[in-house]
C-alpha cells in the first residue's frame, strides 16, 4: 500500500522538494476533502470521478445477536475509476 510519505518521496524523485510536495499533498486531499462536504462531484479526466452518495436508512439483522438494528441514512464517499485509468491498470502500462 502506498502511503502519504512514499508519495512524497515519489514526487521528490521527480524535482520537487520534499517540502513542496508534502504541502501539494496535503492541499489536493484538503481540497477534495472540502468539495465532497460541500457535496460537490469531482471529476479528474482520465483517471475517475469522487462522489458523495446519500444511503437509505434500512433495516438489518446483527448476525452475532440474531437481532434486527436499525442503520440510519448517511453520506457516504465513492470513487468510479476512469475508462482510461481502468485500461492502464489492465495492461499494466502508463502512457504520457
Amino acid at each position: 500500500m502506498l502511503k502519504r510519505k512514499e508519495i512524497i518521496e515519489r514526487l521528490a524523485d521527480k524535482g520537487y522538494t520534499k517540502k513542496s510536495a508534502s504541502l501539494i499533498v496535503d492541499d489536493f486531499v484538503r481540497v477534495l476533502t472540502e468539495a465532497l462536504v460541500e457535496g460537490e462531484d469531482i471529476m479528474l479526466h482520465g483517471f475517475g470521478t469522487f462522489r458523495v452518495l446519500n444511503t437509505k436508512s434500512r433495516e438489518m439483522i446483527d448476525y452475532q445477536s440474531k437481532e434486527p438494528i436499525s442503520v440510519p441514512s448517511h453520506h457516504a464517499p465513492k470513487f468510479t475509476p476512469g475508462a482510461q485509468l481502468k485500461r492502464w491498470v489492465r495492461e499494466g502500462v502508463i502512457r504520457e
